[in-house]
């Protein structure tokens, strides 16, 4: 059994949940320490430095590891010169999302923040990527970045450490409620420009100007006060059951009781909260782009994702015969579950095996 610290400088939402199912269903000595949700930007840039005094406290009761695996949101090269002597040990870097691919006003990558991802891969004996998708676009990605440099940059070296290791999902505990009405409609993003709250809003009022029936749960976390939510509630308040964010139990409930997930996103490296409304048995509504060809298996692709632009038209009509496209997407819950802690973590002992070995 290999000892492990996990370093989550943002301990927090999906990345909380990663790093505590990872430490309780590994068959390895998975010790997790992790910083303030705070400022995303902010840890990047200065958080290297409360993770190793983290890390030193935890080396201290507990004793030396075999292995770091560092989430992504942190600059590993920055955090290991803070570990002074830094350990002699492997060190993995997981990356939730890369900052070079994700969505800014500009349409530009942030350079300071990229920079940092990239002096993360070159510090790292291996990178590992939460799908194919995310994995893939840096690769493509990374050629063009890698020219706009003052110097060459080791691109083909870096992409050589990248693996695909996704993300273990706790499947919602609780039943399946049944219908007792018009269908239920279940937002589980944030509402953050990258998962296109507006497309929502706009397809919302269609759907209500044509008559249609349907009621709302919004469970995403609203961290910046979105203009899109709050006309939303203002504008569907009879038809709203339920705005969160919520605590698990109740999070877990309207995941049982809505009847239809969507997503309208831009930009997506994986989907808990997709996955978890799947395994909960929501008919899903989603792009056939970004992480969800690959989080849907193939089988489902008709059934479940729609060509980009069509999002409206296919909400419409999956709220006007739900139970054809229920019975299309029925085996998809079950499906879901190789998703589930219990099915991904000998791929990650497995890893931690090798490189510890």
């Amino acid at each position: 059994m290999a000892r492990v610290i996990l370093a989550e400088p943002w301990f927090g939402g999906s990345h909380r949940a990663w790093a505590e199912g990872l430490a309780s269903h590994s068959s390895h000595d998975i010790g997790v320490v992790g910083l303030e949700p705070t400022l995303w930007r902010w840890r990047l840039r200065a958080g290297a430095a409360p993770l190793a005094d983290a890390i030193a406290s935890e080396v201290v009761e507990h004793g030396e590891p075999d292995l770091l695996l560092v989430s992504g949101l942190v600059d590993v090269a920055a955090l290991l010169g803070h570990l002074r002597p830094a350990p002699d040990l492997p060190v993995v870097t997981y990356m939730h999302e890369t900052q070079l691919l994700y969505p800014t006003a500009s349409g530009a990558p942030d350079p300071d923040v990229t920079f940092r991802n990239w002096e993360s891969w070159r510090a790292s004996d291996q990178v590992w990527f939460n799908s194919s998708f995310h994995r893939d676009a840096v690769v493509e990605a990374l050629p063009a970045w890698a020219a706009s440099q003052p110097e060459p940059l080791p691109i083909d070296e870096i992409a050589g450490s990248f693996h695909v290791v996704p993300v273990g999902v706790e499947p919602p505990a609780g039943v399946r409620l049944p219908s007792d009405g018009s269908p239920i409609i279940l937002w589980p993003h944030r509402w953050e420009p990258d998962k296109a709250p507006e497309v929502f809003r706009r397809a919302l009022s269609k759907l209500a100007d044509a008559g249609l029936d349907f009621r709302l749960v919004l469970t995403g976390e609203d961290p910046a006060g979105s203009p899109d939510r709050a006309v939303i509630i203002d504008e569907h308040a009879d038809r709203l059951l339920a705005a969160g964010p919520f605590e698990r139990d109740e999070y877990e409930r309207w995941l049982h009781a809505a009847d239809i997930v969507v997503s309208c996103a831009n930009h997506e490296f994986f989907g808990i909260a997709v996955v978890e409304a799947l395994m909960a048995g929501c008919v899903p509504v989603l792009p056939n782009a970004l992480s969800y060809p690959e989080l849907v298996p193939s089988e489902f692709h008709d059934a479940a994702l729609y060509p980009i632009g069509t999002f409206g038209t296919r909400l419409a009509a999956t709220i006007v015969d739900l139970a054809r496209h229920r019975a299309a997407n029925a085996a998809l819950a079950l499906s879901m579950h190789h998703f589930a802690w219990q099915s991904v973590i000998a791929g990650y002992d497995t890893r931690i095996d090798a490189i510890v070995g």
